[in-house]
């Protein structure tokens, strides 16, 4: 059958049903539009490249399971595994229809009960989706290094700590008072209550956001998160935060300019606030975000910039076809009761 005859048969029967069969009937093809969707965007089978729980790349074909399915060698850690293994769809229950819902609602960045509402599943579970899916897109976003002879822009930004969930269920209790708010601080000012996030954006347009610690970013806070990413020979802008100078000059960079925020007459660092300006219009959509979680966050915003560029089919489309290839380490249950960061400041106050 053909697909205008497939329409034109569709609609002559969905004339003939009532109202709530009807309405069945719509929920139903769309669970099949949504599976054809997923199955069109992720391709034929996985690509198998590394071995999933050594990652090696001296791997073997070795037989076929009872299903059918191809199973593999790894030559190296001696374990047998299927495209299947450590995959987030081999890992999960849910049927690749409810994925292709949950893509829809990630590409548009919906509360975490809308999802679970349009995708017929319990919050807990919309829960682990996002951050199952968080993990597996995570490993397609460009790794950001500028070597001799590229350019970037580094800065930091701040968020203040939150500790944004359940607690009635696990042991974890609030170190301070509830806020009213959610946005006020105790402390005015880039006081150790603001978590500290180191930001970078390339001359390639490729960025990095790395959560680095309370208050006012430290040069050894500076160096651990620029060591890896900044090479010899880079040219580097900044802000005229102090702790620049020594750590770039320790990286043997070529060239280092700093701008001045509150005077634009000898240049500014326009491209990293512009993606400053961007998280905080990104972050605004979950109405804060738990510090133990902001790293997920800042990783799915890195995704955003690179692969959202285009029209939200196209975005449903890769978030599909790389779940489909994408792999899941954290277990569930690591999930849940994941104890807040840099607890040792409130542990202090207290003693």
């Amino acid at each position: 059958m053909k697909a205008e005859e497939l329409v034109i048969t569709l609609k002559k029967n969905m004339a003939k049903l009532s109202k709530t069969e009807r309405r069945r009937a719509i929920e139903s093809v769309r669970e099949v539009l949504r599976a054809a969707m997923f199955d069109d965007a992720a391709g034929d089978g996985y690509e198998i490249e590394r071995c999933p729980r050594c990652g090696s790349v001296a791997v073997v074909k070795k037989g076929k399971s009872g299903n059918g399915e191809q199973r593999y060698l790894c030559r190296d850690c001696g374990r047998t595994f299927s495209g299947a293994t450590n995959r987030v769809l081999g890992t999960s229950k849910l049927p690749r229809e409810t994925w292709m819902a949950y893509a829809e609602c990630f590409v548009l960045m919906l509360p975490l009960r809308e999802c679970a509402e349009r995708c017929g599943v319990c919050l807990k579970t919309a829960y682990t989706m996002r951050h199952r899916l968080i993990e597996s897109l995570n490993a397609y976003s460009p790794e950001f290094h500028v070597g001799h002879g590229q350019a970037c822009e580094l800065d930091e930004t701040y968020f203040p700590e939150s500790f944004k969930g359940n607690h009635t269920k696990g042991s974890f209790k609030l170190p301070r008072k509830p806020r009213r708010r959610g946005k006020q601080v105790h402390k005015r000012g880039l006081s150790r209550e603001q978590i500290c996030v180191m930001t970078g954006i390339s001359d390639s347009n490729v960025t990095f956001l790395e959560v680095s610690g309370r208050g006012i970013v430290s040069r050894k806070r500076a160096m651990a998160a620029l060591s890896n990413r900044i090479g010899a020979g880079a040219a580097v802008a900044t802000d005229k935060a102090s702790v620049y100078v020594d750590v770039l000059r320790d990286l043997k960079v070529a060239k280092h300019e700093s701008y001045d925020s509150k005077d634009h007459s000898k240049g500014t660092i326009n491209r990293i606030n512009t993606v400053h300006s961007l998280l905080d219009s990104f972050m605004a959509h979950f109405k804060g975000v738990s510090t133990k979680h902001l790293s997920a966050y800042l990783e799915w915003f890195r995704w955003c910039r690179t692969f959202m560029a285009t029209d939200s089919r196209t975005a449903e489309a890769t978030v599909a076809r790389q779940l489909a290839n994408g792999s899941c380490a954290t277990r569930t249950s690591g999930m849940f009761n994941v104890q807040p960061p840099y607890m040792d400041y409130w542990v202090s106050l207290a003693a």
